[in-house]
């Protein structure tokens, strides 16, 4: 008999470091032996925290065939729209929704051990089929400055305003092969997301030292694949100046004007990363102001042992 214990944490982490005990996943398991056709294994079977044996587990134990393989797959949220090709034991297909709260994380696991060489309980060590992708922004620099000659002083009051951010040319549409394990995709297949889009707007700024800050604003999943070269980040933005200038001896207000200066670049995305992998987060950091936009990306696994940079941190 097994329990399936989640040691990798699902969609919870897109919010959170680990995965909410009070929320359960879905799991799927097909069995395969060589030679044989594959069959379901387990349907639908809700995997729930258990707080006696701090671990998650099935409300039923199963008895483990004795011999083949065993192929998991877990969603969170639970949801029933997906479905292994038991005829084939391992492929499945899958696509992602534009919004982010409505996506589900597909993870896969899998499993070769005669039944007389485990204990009580087996371990289903989960991995992502798919890829976290976090989006965040920050100014360029603090833009705002005061000058003086004689009694004139001039100050300029500087606010960089993010408005809307769109990531364009995503495929979103594959299917996931557990043997390899890999992605097919079809690079016409393709869907635009927004991002963030407001039309109040997103203040970029710095702290008190004048570093700018990183505003994290949206974290989507995506099917890994290469990037081609229509996929980018198209942002909007707008630079308001303020700009007072006085006589500092009379006091009397020389100017006193306000305006906006909108701003729209796209920026490529395989600058920055080639590829998107399996159980990564890759977290794009596009920089704005009065330039041209910069884009830059960190890699780590999605419990973060690991690291890749690309660019700066």
């Amino acid at each position: 008999m097994f329990s399936a214990v989640a040691s990798h944490s699902t969609k919870g982490i897109i919010n959170t470091t680990t995965y909410p005990v009070d929320k359960p996943f879905a799991v799927k398991a097909v069995h395969s032996v060589k030679g044989e056709p594959s069959r379901t294994f387990m349907k639908d079977v809700q995997v729930a925290y258990d707080a006696q044996s701090g671990c998650w587990k099935t409300e039923a134990s199963y008895l483990w065939p004795y011999k083949g393989t065993l192929r998991f797959y877990a969603v969170s949220p639970i949801v029933d729209a997906f479905c292994p090709e038991t005829d084939k034991g391992i492929n499945i297909q899958w696509s992602i929704p534009t919004e982010a709260e409505t996506q589900t994380d597909l993870c896969f696991a899998e499993v070769s051990e005669r039944c007389t060489r485990h204990s009580a309980i087996v371990p289903v060590v989960f991995s992502h089929a798919l890829s976290q992708i976090c989006i965040k922004a920050r100014t360029l620099k603090q833009y705002t400055s005061t000058q003086k000659e004689g009694d004139i002083v001039e100050e300029n009051e500087v606010s960089v305003i993010l408005d809307s951010v769109l990531l364009k040319g995503i495929i979103s549409k594959g299917c996931f092969n557990q043997e390899t394990p890999a992605w097919t995709t079809d690079a016409d297949a393709t869907t635009d997301y927004w991002i963030y889009k407001s039309t109040e707007g997103l203040p970029l700024g710095c702290d008190k030292n004048n570093v700018p800050v990183l505003t994290r604003i949206a974290t989507m999943l995506f099917i890994p694949q290469q990037l081609g070269s229509e996929a980018c980040i198209q942002e909007w933005h707008h630079v308001h100046i303020h700009t007072v200038q006085k006589n500092t001896s009379t006091g009397e207000i020389l100017e006193d004007v306000s305006y906006n200066i909108p701003k729209s670049s796209p920026v490529r995305l395989d600058k920055a990363c080639k590829q998107w992998k399996m159980d990564y987060k890759y977290t794009f950091r596009i920089a704005v102001g009065m330039e041209d936009p910069e884009l830059s990306a960190a890699v780590t696994d999605w419990t973060e042992n690991k690291e890749i940079i690309l660019g700066d941190e």
